[in-house]
């Protein structure tokens, strides 16, 4: 049996931010070879794997075989099958419709991160709503969703915007697979297309995704 555990760290750089993450693997009742892949599943060493999370747009997780270790791209991009099921579930059948795109924010539960990040401060989290709301009107978006797998620590926000729960955790299966830190980001165009950051970002990163997702469906 094998435990994965989860640690993140941010530190400033181009971009105010950046992420190392590694889990630590602790063998219980065997301790046996750990082996790596890369994003294309592609086989990699231990120095390899860990060069990537430290310098690289990287995490690190268990894949589904055991002893055995996978990069994840943490800017994925791509298009989904079916798009109208993710407008449907959170309600916005009408802006499918009407070409809008989406705008998912979707956080974890707490963790190290969100836990002592200044970008969950109320004040901050109000700044960042008003952004968003301009940009999704600006670029034809539908109103921010705000979505969770566990609310703890959201209850401070009320006031400032709706969280609800991951309708039967779609999203979180279609795009946030693991625990990422923090919380994470997905724009999905009615086309299926869509542009993702994994774990925290600069809020800039949500217009740019949208801008980009825009001139790629004109």
């Amino acid at each position: 049996m094998k435990i994965g555990c989860l640690i993140s760290c941010t530190q400033a750089k181009s971009m105010k931010l950046w992420f190392c993450l590694s889990f630590i693997l602790i063998g219980i009742s065997s301790v046996a070879q750990t082996s790596y892949r890369n994003e294309l599943g592609g086989r990699i060493t231990k120095t390899q794997f860990e060069e990537q999370i430290l310098n690289g747009p990287y995490f690190g997780v268990p894949s589904d075989k055991e002893g055995e270790m996978v990069l994840i791209f943490r800017m994925p991009f791509g298009k989904v099958d079916e798009p109208l099921v993710f407008y449907e579930k959170t309600g916005n059948s009408s802006a499918f419709s009407e070409g809008k795109s989406l705008i998912v924010i979707f956080y974890p539960g707490p963790d190290e991160c969100n836990s002592n990040s200044r970008d969950f401060d109320i004040d901050a989290m109000e700044k960042a709503d008003k952004s968003l709301k301009k940009w999704a009107e600006k670029g034809n978006a539908a109103s921010p969703i705000y979505l969770y797998k566990n609310p703890v620590g959201l209850e401070k926000y009320s006031s400032i915007m709706n969280w609800e729960v991951d309708p039967e955790g779609v999203f979180e299966k279609e795009f946030f697979k693991y625990p990422y830190p923090c919380k994470s980001f997905v724009v999905l165009h009615p086309s299926g297309e869509y542009r993702a950051i994994l774990g925290d970002f600069p809020l800039s990163q949500i217009d740019q995704a949208l801008k980009k997702l825009n001139r790629a469906n004109k």
